[in-house]
């Protein structure tokens, strides 16, 4: 019975192993598609999505690409991104996000066609990005866009955390009136969800076939309005590429920098409404910490989920009253911002100065 038992466990323990030593190996070795299509798509997009970018403002978001470069003095280089006209029109700062690989970017100044809803923005920088060539802005070329053609937006719909998002679908019409310009659009069904506007629709040799720049939310019906699915713009590229063409140095348009502290904030009701209350302190009253500008300071001393308590020696309650404490802001100045912070065990009260910038 011994022996037999000895037996069992000799040949459990063989299969474990060798499960074992499968599962190590299917985790280290990179995926191969066993379809032809597939690794197109995944090569074609893993060369595409490094020129994708966020292009944020002080108002929210779009997305971008970056398709020209130019050399600069002291070794900048000047990028330009191509992004919607409404995604920066009046949308104050912005910064271009890549992701975790750098620090955000401040843009520098932009060039925009309302009719068009086509915008470019330009930032410089020591940093060697990604250029996606675009060959009907750079060589004056035609790129086809044909109904059935398989296309694929990445963007960054909703918030940043879903940074380069990919959606895919075919082309349902090649040409399409919009906002006034016959077949300023193509539409289609990969699906484009706010904060995808200004982001690239590629098809499936990596060609940029236009700018991502609206979708269809509703249709008016005789019983009621209904949601509607698969009904998304995109500005062909073939129509925008002249304006893109046209803009020239006396076009652009500086952004004006200000002094901020670099955070994003939440009253305590609406963080609540999306979090745990664990996060902050019993009967918290604050603002609280979501988000920074990396071309500030703030990210250097505060933390996420920090709850902001006190400003200058003011209590604060609200984002309207950081607001009052930052009124006649300067370059320079120097705030004394005190927090409730979580240390891994219980809240701690620390505090911090904060150089505006």
């Amino acid at each position: 019975m011994k022996k037999k038992l000895f037996s069992m466990f000799i040949v459990l323990f063989s299969v474990l192993m060798l499960a074992s030593c499968s599962l190590e190996l299917r985790a280290v070795d990179p995926y191969t598609s066993p379809i032809a299509y597939e690794q197109l798509r995944m090569d074609m997009i893993a060369e595409v999505m490094p020129s994708v970018v966020v292009v944020k403002t002080e108002t929210g978001h779009g997305s971008g690409i970056i398709y020209k470069s130019e050399e600069l003095e002291n070794n900048l280089t000047r990028y330009y991104i191509m992004t919607n006209y409404h995604v920066v029109e009046d949308g104050g700062e912005m910064n271009v996000h890549f992701g975790d690989v750098i620090d955000d970017i401040p843009v520098v100044d932009y060039a925009g066609n309302a009719t068009y809803d086509i915008a470019v923005v330009r930032i410089e920088t020591d940093e060697v990005l990604r250029v996606h060539d675009v060959a009907s802005i750079n060589d004056n070329t035609i790129t086809e866009i044909i109904v059935g053609q398989d296309v694929y937006a990445i963007g960054t719909p909703q918030s940043i955390d879903k940074f380069n998002y990919v959606t895919q679908g075919i082309v349902s019409i090649a040409s399409y009136p919009y906002n006034g310009v016959p077949g300023l659009v193509l539409m289609h069904d990969a699906e484009l969800n706010p904060g995808n506007s200004g982001g690239p629709l590629f098809n499936l040799n990596g060609e940029l076939v236009g700018i991502n720049v609206a979708k269809v939310a509703t249709i008016a019906t005789v019983d009621g309005t209904i949601s509607a699915e698969g009904l998304n713009y995109t500005l062909s590229i073939n129509k925008i590429a002249p304006i893109v063409r046209g803009f020239v140095d006396t076009d652009y348009e500086v952004v004006v920098r200000k002094p901020r502290l670099g955070i994003t904030v939440q009253e305590v009701s609406v963080f609540l409404e999306e979090n745990v209350a664990s996060l902050l302190p019993e009967n918290p009253v604050g603002v609280v910490v979501t988000g920074f500008d990396l071309s500030r300071n703030a990210h250097l001393v505060l933390e996420l989920n920090d709850l902001i308590i006190d400003m200058n020696g003011t209590p604060i309650t609200s984002i309207a009253d950081i607001a009052l404490q930052l009124a006649d802001a300067e370059f320079g100045d120097i705030h004394v911002v005190k927090v409730m912070r979580y240390n891994g065990t219980t809240f701690v009260e620390v505090t911090v100065n904060i150089t505006l910038a």
